[in-house]
């Protein structure tokens, strides 16, 4: 913090980005310090990556390979604490910020609750139709990544994300982790942020994400890692969310294609799980 201000940079997750990831990174980029964005395409730079490294505030970090987003998350964080920066605004390339996306955020930061704040979120423009609530900021349980503003003082209390996880509940364990420290994880109502959830489709009470064999994989896997550490901590949310995998399978066998081979990743998931087996997953059929 300078002269009372709020010093913000950002972390951007690029995997073989579309063109229009260039609109979605201008719709934020002038609200921040400096942009890191971490390349994690396989292969050669391709020209839109090129083109991202060109934009004024960014700093272009590429490995050549898929680290995961735990690993991206956690260069972001170390990058942004030695350059002196007070907060983390962490972004999905495929979301799209209003002009007052972070300062809506900041406003949450300060008097608005008795526990320090570890994380504030937007709220998230999806298909699933929810609105914002009525407060201008309310608690939340574990919000998604994208646009999330990240407390560095907290980063450095709690422990950098879960390199292990890989992708999904990457975001869920480290707000429970957060919560768990006696952090407050809160939600800006105002702060509006439009993000693509995959090929989502509502069903009645029933929602098809149609998320890759490989997602349910991870999804699984790392589900029950999060269950095992914090049901102990939070049982409600933790039971909650197990009943929530349950419709996510029904509405794989109703709803979905490559049904059976995405059961079968999810029980690959679970028998990883129960091995304490961890990191990238590795398979040429997959």
């Amino acid at each position: 913090m300078i002269n009372g201000v709020f010093r913000v940079a950002a972390l951007v997750v690029l995997y073989h980005p579309p063109a229009d990831v260039l609109d979605n990174i201008r719709s934020w980029v002038d609200q921040v310090g400096t942009v890191f964005a971490v390349d994690n395409s396989e292969g050669v730079i391709s020209e839109i990556v090129s083109a991202i490294g060109k934009v004024p505030k960014v700093v272009l970090i590429r490995s050549g390979e898929n680290e995961g987003i735990a690993r991206a998350l956690n260069i972001g964080a170390e990058m942004a604490e030695r350059e002196g920066y007070n907060f983390l605004l962490t972004m999905d390339q495929d979301s799209y910020a209003t002009s007052d996306l972070v300062s809506t955020m900041l406003g949450c930061m300060t008097g608005l609750s008795t526990l320090p704040i570890g994380i504030v979120s937007p709220f998230h423009l999806t298909k699933s139709g929810h609105t914002p609530g009525k407060e201008l900021c309310q608690e939340v349980m574990t919000p998604m990544t994208s646009g999330c503003l990240l407390s560095l003082a907290a980063y450095r209390k709690t422990g950098p994300f879960r390199d292990e996880l890989f992708i999904d509940f990457v975001d869920n364990e480290y707000c429970l982790r957060l919560r768990r420290a006696g952090y407050a994880v809160l939600r800006a109502n105002r702060a509006l942020l439009k993000h693509l959830v995959g090929d989502t489709k509502k069903y009645g009470p029933f929602i098809a994400t149609n998320h890759s064999p490989l997602r349910r994989y991870y999804k699984t896997r790392n589900r029950f890692y999060v269950f095992s550490c914090y049901v102990g901590d939070f049982p409600g949310h933790c039971i909650f969310d197990l009943v929530r995998m349950t419709k996510e399978v029904l509405s794989i066998i109703l709803f979905e294609d490559e049904k059976l081979r995405k059961l079968r990743m999810m029980w690959r998931g679970w028998s990883d799980f129960r091995h304490s087996k961890f990191g990238k997953y590795i398979d040429a059929d997959c």
